[in-house]
């Protein structure tokens, strides 16, 4: 067979190959749209049986990230303390995970926990700009900062990873007669690694978890708007952890499920209050 013969063979085969993936590819996804709009559906109806009202716009389609474990970063402590307390402070391990900082503005104190606590007059000047700065080079949502007319105010940020919200891990400022005088929450690594595999809930099967937990107490909501992607911290002393969750958003009130255990937890809540 002439070498011009079988080029053209081999790209008759490779070209109709190319084409059967593609066929193949395309009834996949048909397959997964029509799964997801029968579920989106049975959702809808289930709710409305319930008295509820579910949009199904408001079901998210994204696919949960992996678990994240984080090791301590005592080079970013060392960075936070230096930024709330002034340039080069004083350091001391107080044992117990507890390391202590001491600089012009005030004193710190880090936990192995990720919780820390600086106190002191940090800011005077520019208290918002300095609060906003600080949550830019943590990794913490910017803060909407108001005060009062007296010059007093406290207001939180949630912590930021891989661009997904920690629903309960923040950052709290305190400011009084126009200085601030405290900062406090949790800090968390800037990078870890991903946890063991795990089959996490969709946000379907969040709604599920959370319309059961609804069933069983006394929950006052009538309208679900929105599913949103975050992270649920978790800590048990020197292992943090990342688990993906779901932010159920409701006309009163948010709800967060874990997905792979499914507990409910209310926004106003700490993991292990009102859950389910």
């Amino acid at each position: 067979m002439d070498r011009w013969r079988l080029k053209n063979i081999i790209i008759v085969i490779l070209t109709l190959l190319n084409v059967c993936l593609l066929f193949s590819l395309a009834q996949r996804q048909t397959a997964e749209r029509d799964a997801f709009r029968r579920t989106a559906e049975q959702l809808v109806a289930l709710f409305q049986g319930d008295g509820m009202e579910l949009d199904s716009g408001a079901i998210s389609r994204d696919s949960p990230p992996a678990a994240v474990t984080l090791t301590r970063d005592t080079a970013l402590e060392e960075r936070a303390a230096a930024f709330l307390l002034g340039k080069s402070p004083t350091a001391s391990d107080q044992g117990g995970g507890i390391y202590h900082y001491a600089g012009a503005a005030g004193e710190a104190l880090f936990r192995s926990s990720g919780s820390f606590e600086a106190s002191g007059t940090l800011a005077e000047e520019e208290i918002e700009d300095f609060c906003r700065d600080f949550c830019r080079t943590f990794s913490y949502d910017v803060p909407g900062v108001r005060l009062d007319e007296n010059g007093d105010g406290v207001f939180s940020s949630p912590a930021v990873y891989g661009k997904l919200p920690v629903f309960n891990c923040t950052v709290t400022f305190t400011v009084e007669d126009g200085v601030l005088i405290n900062v406090s929450g949790t800090l968390l690594p800037s990078s870890g690694t991903a946890a063991p595999e795990e089959e996490p809930l969709s946000a379907a099967g969040a709604l599920v978890a959370f319309q059961k937990m609804r069933r069983e107490s006394t929950v006052v909501a009538s309208t679900v708007t929105d599913t949103r992607l975050c992270y649920e911290l978790q800590n048990t002393g020197a292992a943090i952890s990342l688990i993906p969750a779901w932010r159920i958003v409701t006309d009163t009130e948010d709800y967060y499920v874990n997905c792979h255990t499914g507990a409910v937890t209310a926004a106003g809540a700490r993991p292990g209050e009102g859950t389910a």
